[in-house]
């Protein structure tokens, strides 16, 4: 694995600065580094959050849905008639399912984000479950077979948009995938929804790298790197919007984890990562780098295929090229990204549809 050197050369550079984090700092976020900070305790403080209980009688399981390695999803009624989903959270680790459901409780109020209607505990087990709307959704790799360049273009931004607010509470999601994104059709409704991975940013504190699905980790969790940031949901997001321009499943593509770099490497090029490295201060295994020198970079267009032409569109590739930086710092952010001339339809879109 590969870690942070000893003689750490930024230990001149101050990380606080009247009593705020300093982003110039090379381990702090470039963005939003004092949110947490500023909103205190009450926001972030999972571990001593109290939430209040809804009466679980109202609910009626309909049908299993789906599950995970923490849950289980069902269909469900509330109050017999009003279509609902409950999330049934398995007792793996206590603190574990109070921050998703302090997270979701506190990321709530924007549109693209899924709705958490209530928390009940189940009779049976004595667990917590998460009610939250019902939202109509498609396999992802269906959707992204008949989706055009303008679908691509809405899916996205709303992806962004989620972030950007997210973000915006001092809240890094860790797991973007297309599979945790609720979608039909992305003009009328795009949810980013399983928050089990997210947690919230402190800057300077060191963070699990098993985070995020193999294929969209970002290059500085498969290094090592646990002072990372909201950065690596801006990679994820980069990596999908790619996928979806090429129709490629996954970009990056390995056997395990160990190995991830290197298909990172066989796009991005190795000079990149190096200088990566380099600049952090961070150690890369000898045997890592020789197996990584002999890739170049790629242009992104060249992942496209012919027949899929039309989607290499200039402006949706300069995105592309914003977000899967190897230098985290260099990323662009979320709420920058809703500015990029991409979205611009989108934006008109919205615009004239305000309500």
């Amino acid at each position: 694995m590969s870690s942070v050197l000893k003689n750490d050369p930024f230990e001149d550079i101050q990380s606080v600065i009247d009593g705020k984090f300093n982003s110039e700092h090379p381990y702090i976020s470039r963005v939003l580094a004092n949110v947490n900070l500023e909103l205190g305790p009450s926001h972030y403080n999972y571990k001593d959050w109290n939430p209040s209980f809804g009466d679980i009688s109202r609910y009626t399981l309909c049908k299993w849905i789906g599950s995970g390695r923490y849950s289980d999803v069902f269909l469900s009624l509330q109050d017999g008639h009003k279509s609902c989903a409950i999330k049934l959270l398995k007792p793996v680790n206590t603190d574990r399912v109070r921050r998703e459901l302090k997270i979701l409780s506190e990321v709530q109020g924007q549109k693209n984000i899924l709705e958490l209607w209530d928390i009940v505990i189940d009779d049976h087990e004595g667990i917590p479950a998460m009610i939250t709307e019902a939202v109509p959704n498609e396999d992802w790799k269906t959707l992204f077979d008949k989706f055009s360049l303008n679908d691509i273009r809405f899916y996205v931004y709303r992806v962004l948009q989620a972030l950007a607010h997210v973000h915006s509470r001092g809240v890094m999601h860790r797991d973007v995938k297309p599979l945790n994104i609720l979608c039909k059709n992305p003009k009328e409704c795009v949810k980013l929804a399983d928050w089990g991975l997210a947690e919230f940013y402190h800057p300077m504190r060191k963070y699990s790298i098993h985070v995020a699905t193999r294929y969209y980790k970002a290059p500085e969790l498969l290094l090592g790197f646990m002072l990372y940031d909201y950065s690596v949901d801006i990679w994820s997001t980069g990596v999908l919007l790619l996928e979806a321009l090429s129709l490629k499943v996954h970009i990056f593509d390995a056997d395990d984890n160990n190995r991830m770099i290197d298909a990172v490497a066989a796009v991005m090029g190795c000079q990149d990562i190096l200088n990566w490295g380099t600049k952090y201060n961070i150690k890369i295994g000898q045997r890592k780098i020789d197996r990584i020198s002999k890739y170049n970079k790629k242009r992104f267009e060249d992942i496209i295929p012919n027949s899929r032409e039309k989607f290499r569109d200039p402006e949706a590739l300069d995105l592309v090229s914003k977000m899967l930086v190897i230098d985290h710092k260099e990323r662009i952010s979320a709420a920058e990204a809703l500015q990029h001339p991409f979205f611009e339809k989108v934006r008109q879109y919205d615009a004239e549809h305000a309500v």
